[in-house]
């Protein structure tokens, strides 16, 4: 068996000086998980934006063995033969045996630090694709990046914006027929990328709502359905620093029902104040939608709070814990208590797709996509966890937790299987109750030793879904990245 899946991202050594924002120097990695029962060979291939093939990337090569079962690999692409400075492009990678992977991009400003990641989807995809969270504001501007994976046939690609709280687009992007495309779209070559950015993205100033990735019947007969783009957005600080990424949402991934494990309101957590928000899109954005959300969690005392609202979403519709409200869609006369940490769960009457964004009051970002019952499974996995990894300077280094929620609000049974070099057949904890929800911190378990990086897989006797941080010490800016952990159901 081969498994694949395309990565499409943009990536530079260098400043591109066409950029009119400092936005920093940006390297990108692809961490590789092995969940197959056999060692896997791994290829990578890396296209330029015409889709031509530049260079190539894999274990077994230098200093590479082939991934033995349960461990992962993260291959970086600065200083990789082949890819010169200011590359900028997509990738194509193969495996032959089961495997997750997860992108994730570096960013220096002089001494401030960024980091932003997410899983991937693998195989299948989407012909219709959706983006909850995009912004032209004077604080943040978005990067959506569409890459055809076909490796033969030219894809046709169109972008359509909504404004917040609108059911009528604001920008069709391109606005209609296009050479190679004459029902509509961009012509995109196999295993090209299609981009917009700070440089051309066709919204207005103060832009502030979500988007939706449509294929088209291409001039050579193409079909729609048949084109599976690999989409990804980033949101960045324009001033600042502050950087988040995530995949786009597959129309077959949209659902009525969306649990989000961490919601927050002013919850200090290692080096920051964190509040959370969240961008509700509707499947279908020219209609009105009813979604009710139900709030759980407590405040700093420990008290329980449950508070239930049914709002109407009109295309999208912001969710901000910082404020009371409707801005926080709570009633009217109800806001979450400071220090609040609990979970969302939301029940729509037609499919929705969610993002969450992490927001710390210094500046940092991060976010993961709202989970689907059909990402509720008993194993799930995380590629990347750490225990102060690399630590400087009397610093501890890369540091991860992980959130487990049971879909169903009821108990779960959990174990947690750590892989490395150092457990190479894996390090299976002790059975842990999680009462609806719980938070694992990797530099609390005595089991790991310090120094340690590796990969973990969640085992429940319950249907459940994690999403994972990693944070850094050692560096200054923004070194906060969250991911949604993958089903292996």
């Amino acid at each position: 068996m081969v498994a694949a899946c395309a990565l499409a991202f943009a990536l530079g050594g260098v400043r591109s000086e066409a950029q009119p924002l400092d936005l920093g120097d940006e390297n990108s990695w692809i961490r590789i998980q092995n969940v197959g029962v056999r060692a896997a060979t791994v290829e990578l291939d890396f296209h330029a934006m015409d889709g031509s093939k530049v260079a190539s990337d894999g274990c077994p090569g230098a200093g590479c063995e082939a991934l033995r079962p349960g461990f992962g690999r993260s291959f970086f692409q600065q200083g990789l033969a082949g890819l010169a400075p200011g590359y900028r492009g997509s990738a194509f990678v193969t495996i032959d045996q089961p495997f997750v992977a997860m992108l994730a991009r570096d960013v220096f400003h002089g001494n401030q630090f960024e980091i932003a990641g997410d899983t991937l989807r693998l195989g299948g995809g989407s012909s219709r694709q959706f983006l909850p969270v995009v912004q032209n504001t004077s604080a943040y501007v978005s990067r959506i990046t569409i890459e055809n994976t076909s490796d033969e046939a030219d894809a046709c690609f169109q972008v359509t914006y909504y404004r917040q709280g609108s059911l009528s687009p604001v920008a069709t992007d391109p606005p209609g027929p296009t050479s190679g495309c004459p029902n509509g779209g961009e012509r995109v070559a196999p295993r090209g990328t299609m981009m917009r950015d700070e440089t051309n993205l066709p919204v207005p100033s103060g832009f502030d709502g979500a988007a939706v990735v449509r294929s088209y019947d291409t001039g050579a007969g193409v079909n729609a359905d048949a084109q599976l783009p690999s989409v990804s957005i980033d949101s960045r600080n324009r001033t600042g620093i502050g950087l988040a990424s995530s995949r786009a949402i597959g129309r077959d991934e949209l659902s009525r029902v969306v649990v989000l494990p961490l919601v927050e309101r002013d919850v200090t957590d290692e080096e920051s104040t964190w509040t959370t928000r969240f961008r509700i899109l509707s499947g279908d954005p020219t209609t009105p939608n009813a979604v009710t959300l139900l709030f759980e969690g407590s405040d700093g005392a420990g008290g329980r709070i449950e508070i239930e609202n049914t709002v109407t979403v009109l295309g999208s519709l912001t969710c901000d814990q910082t404020l009371n409200g409707g801005g926080g869609c709570l009633p009217p006369d109800e806001s979450l208590p400071p220090t609040f940490v609990g979970t969302v769960r939301m029940q729509s009457v037609e499919p929705i797709a969610v993002v969450a964004q992490r927001i710390g009051a210094n500046g940092p970002l991060a976010d993961y996509r709202g989970f689907t019952a059909e990402e509720a499974s008993r194993q799930v996995v995380l590629p990347v966890v750490n225990k102060n990894y690399g630590p400087y300077g009397g610093h501890e280094g890369w540091n991860s937790w992980f959130s487990v929620l049971t879909f169903d609000g009821t108990i779960a049974h959990v174990r947690v299987v750590y892989y490395s070099k150092q457990f190479p057949d894996g390090l299976i904890s002790q059975p842990v109750t999680v009462d609806r929800q719980r938070t694992f911190r990797q530099w609390e378990d005595r089991n790991l030793p310090d120094g340690w990086v590796g990969s973990a897989i969640i085992v429940s006797d319950r249907p459940v879904v994690v999403v994972a941080n990693l944070e850094s010490d050692v560096f200054k800016g923004d070194p906060v990245m969250m991911y949604n952990g993958v089903s292996l159901e």
